[in-house]
């Protein structure tokens, strides 16, 4: 599904990572730039890496940008699959994701807003959830008994 505002948003960023699942299972990933043509809502690859032109089927791209401070976090995913159109290899959107949830920005909460951070934290459980809730999975116990472990020990190193 083409999102007019969030394929602007994706104009923003130098290139990207296209990543697909290999037949092996295993994941594989290369830097790209890309174009993103709104009349016909797919993205094509001006000059796409040796390594990923024989690849097809369900692939994803991901944008991240960030200042030098590594604030100002802007992260955007495209869901989508990779096609063969006229010998050129094409990306065919099915969904624009955002780390924030927002349908219309792609902008990361920022530290210095505690109402952002909250929100963000709040969509991470429900989005959790629904993730576990769809494989029927339970939610998984942590043992914080290592964790604890660890902490004590700094404290004691840190006394010392």
């Amino acid at each position: 599904m083409w999102t007019e505002r969030l394929a602007a948003a994706a104009r923003q960023y130098r290139d990207g990572t296209l990543s697909i699942v290999e037949a092996s299972g295993y994941p594989s990933s290369v830097r790209c730039t890309v174009e993103l043509d709104d009349v016909h809502q797919v993205i094509r690859f001006p000059a796409l890496p040796p390594s990923a032109s024989h690849w097809r089927g369900p692939a994803c791209l991901l944008f991240h940008r960030h200042d030098a401070r590594l604030e100002n976090q802007y992260q955007l995913l495209i869901r989508g699959r990779l096609v063969e159109d006229h010998e050129i290899v094409t990306f065919l959107p099915s969904a624009f994701v955002t780390a924030n949830g927002s349908r219309d920005m792609d902008r990361m909460p920022h530290a210095g807003a505690p109402l952002q951070l909250l929100r963000f934290m709040l969509l991470g459980r429900r989005q959790a959830r629904a993730y576990l809730r769809r494989r029927k999975k339970p939610w998984p116990a942590v043992d914080f008994k290592p964790m604890l472990a660890v902490l004590r020990e700094l404290k004691r190193s840190n006394a010392t």
